[in-house]
């Protein structure tokens, strides 16, 4: 059974047992951040390998109106991560990467709903001088019956589905944990020229531009954050340049918006990409607040970087499991069974 069958199995056993109901108490949270990526309409295909990064805008639309009838606050990120007494029902939505779906599509669910959200954007992404190598590994696989495999050597199959879901599995473990940031970044446009792909290209079918971001940040629902400058997993460089990839992209979003952003989503967020230290260097580069991927509800006091976030798997698309997922008590059992062991 695959990793995601095993969440999913997981998930409904959870739901089917009314979890939220007898998990214990977490008298210390204060409410949650949910990530999101992609919000477009759904597409069909066997192979897309990104589809956890996307959900519909039907999907959203569920999701704010269903946990604002039970009593669900959505809240900008300023208002959560300012000091307060917990207060669990409170929920801040973002949205990683600057995708142009986002103002497309997002935008207007969220009008709807009066719901705040906030943006992290990725300057080399608008500036198209960025690679989005999953969004170029996905359609250079799905172009193609065979591939190279990382580092060179032999051939992947990639004729059928399962093929590319493998082939695309390998090529993410290889620019992820075992290249590093340059080597990675080099080997994706050397992958991307070789089958003609145009990576900035991409980037602009995908990604926002400025005058697109002005046009989102200009709304009153939505705030900016900084997303780095090329968004590299932080932990795998020397301190220096992961500290100019923060500052840099926090003066850059500054400069094209005329307002500084003060919050920060770390790239990936998983703990191989970032920690403590990647945490001290956003309160030193003079933001108010950081955010990693990794799950769990924001706690009433504390620092305010490194915060959790729970992602809203786009495999998922379901509010049965949402329930489960932003049950504080759930968070609350995991650091109890991490204390014990």
């Amino acid at each position: 059974m695959s990793r995601h069958a095993l969440i999913r199995a997981a998930l409904h056993a959870l739901a089917l047992s009314r979890a939220p109901r007898w998990l214990p108490a977490a008298p210390d949270a204060s409410g949650f951040v949910v990530t999101l990526h992609h919000v477009r309409p759904a597409t069909r295909g066997a192979f897309q390998p990104n589809a956890l990064l996307s959900i519909t805008p039907e999907f959203l639309d569920r999701f704010l109106g269903n946990f604002a009838a039970k009593g669900w606050r959505f809240v900008s990120v300023e208002e959560i991560v300012a000091p307060a007494r917990a207060d669990p029902q409170r929920i801040a939505v973002t949205l990683d990467d600057g995708y142009r779906n986002n103002l497309e599509h997002a935008l207007p669910v969220f009008r709807r709903h009066r719901a705040p959200f906030t943006t992290f954007v990725c300057p080399g992404f608008s500036d198209r001088t960025s690679e989005l190598w999953w969004e170029a590994l996905e359609r250079i696989i799905a172009a193609t019956d065979s591939l190279e495999a990382p580092g060179g050597g032999r051939t992947l199959p990639t004729r059928a589905p399962a093929e590319k879901a493998r082939a695309f599995a390998d090529w993410r473990h290889w620019l992820t944990a075992v290249a590093d940031e340059k080597t990675q970044r080099v080997a994706i446009r050397s992958l991307a020229d070789m089958h003609g792909l145009d990576l900035s290209a991409l980037a602009a079918a995908l990604v926002m531009d400025w005058g697109e971001v002005a046009q989102i940040a200009a709304d009153p629902l939505c705030t900016i954050g900084a997303h780095t400058m090329t968004h590299p997993a932080l932990a795998r460089l020397p301190r220096d340049a992961a500290l100019r990839e923060i500052a840099d992209s926090v003066e850059t979003i500054a400069a094209k918006l005329g307002k500084r952003p003060t919050s920060l989503a770390f790239p990936y967020g998983y703990p191989a990409a970032t920690g403590p230290r990647e945490a001290a260097l956003a309160e030193a580069a003079g933001l108010s607040a950081s955010f990693t991927t990794q799950p769990g509800f924001i706690p009433a006091g504390g620092s305010r970087h490194g915060l959790p976030r729970v992602s809203i798997n786009g495999l998922f698309q379901e509010l049965r499991f949402l329930d489960v997922l932003l049950a504080p008590g759930l968070w609350a059992l995991r650091n109890r069974i991490r204390k014990a062991s």
